[in-house]
């Protein structure tokens, strides 16, 4: 894993928020910026949400999967992620 495409992937508010959020289920990008708005951080476009998940995809931290329902998803690859400085080493559970 590179470490920092990770550093940079959490180095984001938005992209904090949006980790949160798909902890609980997977969804689409349209789900991801109604549960946004819905707690107060308004984006008004959904492209800004396509652009900060497809960034958590290529950090590891995200996959992106086809659901037959919802569309194209996205889910937390971890819940954890450990940093040693020391080594520049980073896991991911």
């Amino acid at each position: 894993m590179d470490t920092d495409k990770v550093l940079k992937a959490l180095n984001s508010q938005l992209r904090r928020e949006i980790l949160k959020i798909i902890s609980d289920e997977p969804m689409n990008v349209m789900l991801v910026l109604k549960e946004l708005n819905n707690k107060g951080l308004k984006v008004k476009y959904r492209e800004t949400i396509y652009r900060a998940l497809e960034k958590l995809v290529d950090s590891g931290l995200v996959e992106k999967f086809y659901n037959r329902e919802k569309g194209l998803c996205y889910k937390l690859k971890a819940k954890t992620v450990k940093i040693d400085l020391t080594k520049g080493e980073i896991e991911i559970h």
